[in-house]
């Protein structure tokens, strides 16, 4: 290819011909150069397929990063535990809940929550509880989150909590708790004085009597086979000292009885005779 280089940067038409001769012999010349043997270069896609491999593994590291960095802790049926934030907040998570958060903050402090958990929360940055039905915001404050199935409600202990749902806010403090109620928040009041699940009390008015067979289920570890309870409210308490008293407080006024054996409680209507 130099060699022809040479020829066309050399190259001058001759005085007397033509362009069409110049270019003639011009050609006759080139056909003439020796040619250079071709080498062959042998391509390999090895070097490619190793950067794309290192590039692949790079992004996925990346990517697994904040995975990698996140603790999980999760309670099973029967069981309460308490658990220290990276900011020395608190966490009490009530039986079959879970939390998922950064091993260490900066500024951002957010917990990820499925089930239900009370928070006890010091003062700092902003803290967000974010869960699979809303978000809860708040500065520096106490207030219980329960996200279960159909049932997102908080309840604020103290301080203010800013609470957020299917497009729709609510803003509580002590004494106040919001409930999605058909896609809305809905504030009502509750006793400050009562005690709650972390002393093993449940208190309820007007819960669907499935959800409360649910929370027995919970806290004791137990199976129960339920009727049909469709549209059937309770208001009343039960404790977790003692499964078959918890079954009597809330069987007993809902007119139920129930039954065990090995494996499962056995809840059914009673026979009018016996009522």
């Amino acid at each position: 290819m130099n060699k022809y280089n040479d020829i066309l940067n050399n190259w001058q038409a001759p005085e007397g011909k033509s362009s069409d001769q110049a270019w003639a012999d011009l050609q006759s010349r080139l056909n003439r150069a020796p040619v250079a043997e071709a080498k062959l270069v042998r391509f390999s896609w090895k070097p490619m397929v190793s950067v794309a491999a290192a590039a692949a593994i790079i992004v996925g590291l990346i990517l697994l990063w904040p995975n990698q960095t996140l603790r999980e802790v999760a309670t099973s049926f029967g069981e309460h535990q308490r658990v220290t934030l990276p900011d020395s907040s608190k966490v009490d998570l009530n039986a079959s809940s879970s939390i998922a958060f950064a091993d260490s903050w900066s500024d951002a402090r957010e917990v990820k929550l499925s089930g239900q958990a009370f928070f006890e929360v010091v003062k700092g940055g902003t803290f967000h509880v974010v869960t699979s039905q809303g978000l809860v915001e708040v500065l520096g404050t106490s207030f219980d989150v329960c996200d279960r199935d159909n049932t997102f409600e908080v309840t604020c202990r103290t301080g203010k909590v800013r609470v957020t749902a299917n497009g729709s806010d609510a803003e509580i403090v002590p004494g106040l708790r919001a409930t999605l109620i058909n896609g809305k928040l809905e504030v009502s009041q509750f006793d400050l004085a009562l005690a709650d699940w972390r002393s093993g009390e449940f208190h309820y008015t007007e819960a669907p009597l499935a959800v409360v067979f649910e929370e027995i289920e919970r806290q004791f570890n137990v199976a129960v086979q339920l009727p049909d309870l469709a549209n059937r409210f309770y208001t009343g308490r039960f404790n977790t000292k003692d499964l078959n008293e918890a079954l009597q407080l809330v069987c007993l006024p809902m007119g139920l009885q129930f039954e065990e054996n090995e494996t499962t409680i056995v809840v059914s209507e009673k026979e009018i005779n016996e009522r």
